[in-house]
């Protein structure tokens, strides 16, 4: 091939490529069908119904229009640890499965404190050339889990500055479009010195999830499974995976109900438990909350308080943008593309998931959780 050469593609990753522009899909808006997913069992407790009890029903109903009017698929809230309102709407229902997509990088993170309580890993210090072999004796390897995990670790985007443009050349398609996600993840070089600047990168997540594989001995969508779809009582679920029995997309694409990331949320606003059971450390959720020195609004792969706030609205798609600053200062939230979000208040035991797949036509981060706390 001649030196600056655009690698062609293989057929299937060509193929998928194709059927994605051909349909026009963009992340938000593609079908669970489309991807080629892997199964993450769970064990579904039963959920009973909402009872508006602790909230004030004119705020619920309040905030229900207003996200029915952003073009939502669902809303819920949950009131210490209870279900006080769920609201479905362009024909989902409970089980309907919506695509998490960057909520599920927090996932990641619980898993990461899971493998630490069990001493698979030994610190968030460790660097990774500890962990990964093919980092070994080279600067990557000193790059350490907790810059990973705060998303700071100073390794090159994976686009090569091509964004998210549709093209063969962009080396991104040929990643999320191709077989092997791990390939270029690991092939990443080091850009700046680790620690130093906040650098959101979808790379940094799947290279902690091919970690904890290793560390556990135990796939990423099994270790989903067995750590947290099944202790917390979560229905089956699937994971995008670069081939069947292949690599998980750990930064997105868990597909689950909005009630199961209700529940989620609720462990996080537990510090750790959830209905009486320790699933996972209260220190490790507290470190998960602590701002990281490069950007103060992130901690380990979870957002903190306020961000954009004021000025022209922006669309949702990295950082959240509000017309106002939130009304709970203990705000942490899950981020997905697209509006995907799960709103925690840990001082009022109060969690609110909202779900869509179409772009909502005014949003604003502070809507709906700020009605809520008000109305709680």
């Amino acid at each position: 091939m001649l030196a600056g050469a655009t690698p062609s593609l293989d057929s299937a990753t060509a193929a998928r490529l194709q059927s994605f522009v051909a349909a026009g899909y963009d992340p938000l808006t593609a079908p669970v069908s489309w991807y080629v997913h892997d199964a993450v069992p769970g064990a579904a407790r039963t959920i009973p119904a909402p009872k508006p009890v602790g909230i004030d029903p004119v705020t619920l109903d309040e905030a229900a229009a207003w996200a029915e009017a952003q073009g939502s698929s669902a809303l819920l809230v949950s009131l210490h640890g209870r279900l006080v309102f769920e609201r479905y709407w362009r024909g989902d229902d409970r089980a309907t499965p919506f695509n998490s997509q960057s909520m599920a990088k927090t996932v990641a993170a619980l898993l990461v404190g899971i493998a630490l309580d069990k001493h698979e890993i030994a610190s968030v210090d460790d660097p990774m050339g500890k962990y990964l072999a093919e980092w070994r004796g080279d600067a990557r390897g000193a790059i350490t889990l907790r810059q990973m995990l705060q998303m700071a670790s100073g390794l090159a985007q994976v686009d090569a500055g091509h964004g998210y443009a549709l093209t063969p050349d962009n080396p991104a398609v040929r990643q999320y479009f191709g077989t092997d996600y791990l390939k270029p993840a690991l092939a990443l070089a080091v850009a700046e010195a680790p620690g130093k600047t906040f650098d959101y990168n979808n790379n940094d997540v799947l290279i902690v999830a091919r970690m904890l594989e290793l560390v556990s001995g135990k796939p990423y969508r099994r270790l989903l499974s067995e750590r947290l779809w099944q202790p917390l009582g979560l229905a089956d679920a699937e994971i995008g995976v670069d081939r069947h029995g292949g690599m998980a997309m750990a930064s997105a694409n868990i597909f689950g109900r909005p009630i199961d990331w209700l529940r989620l949320g609720e462990l996080i606003a537990g510090q750790g438990a959830l209905d009486g059971k320790r699933v996972v450390s209260a220190r490790w959720i507290e470190a998960m909350a602590t701002p990281s020195p490069a950007y103060r609004g992130y901690g380990y792969y979870l957002w903190l308080g306020d961000q954009l706030v004021g000025g022209k609205p922006v669309a949702p798609t990295l950082y959240p943008w509000q017309s106002a600053p939130f009304a709970a200062k203990d705000m942490v939230l899950l981020n997905g593309f697209g509006g995907q979000r799960v709103w925690i208040m840990p001082s009022k035991g109060l969690v609110v998931v909202r779900s869509g797949r179409v772009w909502p036509s005014a949003w604003d981060d502070a809507i709906i959780p700020n009605l809520l706390w008000r109305g709680a």
